[in-house]
């Protein structure tokens, strides 16, 4: 069983990969019949934590409370060398329109204001990563920090 993003499911059963796709608010309902989770990355930070899909640190939540491993994919290219300082800090807003479609809402509807937030990333801390998998193996994210130190040049930290 694949679960994944309702943008992935159609190329997942196309290739023949049987494919399940969970709603964010059955993850937990689910999670007990899962074995692994495996996840991408947007960006790894130098103290192991990810950013990562909205929604995903709820998916990693479950995973820890269902003793569920949390795989995460990312190439080299993907290290940060910044500490994160608060979810937010690195994010960015999405339209809120997939959420609340602007047509064929009825006119009472329109007069009370609504305020969505549809952010793009997540931001995972690092205890709850159990592998992060490069394109040079496989590391405990506490080993981040020693990546860095190979990878990028000390007057790179400071960006």
């Amino acid at each position: 069983m694949s679960v994944t993003r309702p943008r992935h499911v159609h190329r997942l059963a196309e290739a023949g990969i049987a494919t399940t796709l969970i709603a964010d608010g059955a993850i937990f309902a689910m999670m007990a019949r899962v074995n692994k989770v495996i996840v991408g990355a947007h960006a790894v930070m130098a103290n192991g934590g990810l950013y990562a899909s909205a929604s995903c640190h709820l998916l990693a939540i479950a995973a820890q409370h269902h003793s569920v491993p949390l795989v995460v994919c990312a190439g080299l290219y993907k290290l940060a060398p910044l500490f994160p300082s608060g979810p937010e800090q690195y994010n960015s807003l999405l339209s809120p329109q997939p959420l609340l479609p602007y047509g064929g809402v009825d006119e009472e509807a329109q007069r009370v204001p609504v305020h969505v937030v549809n952010p793009a990333y997540d931001y995972v801390p690092p205890e709850l990563v159990s592998l992060l998998i490069t394109n040079i193996g496989a590391n405990h994210p506490s080993y981040i920090y020693r990546l860095l130190q190979e990878y990028y040049h000390p007057d790179d930290h400071d960006l």
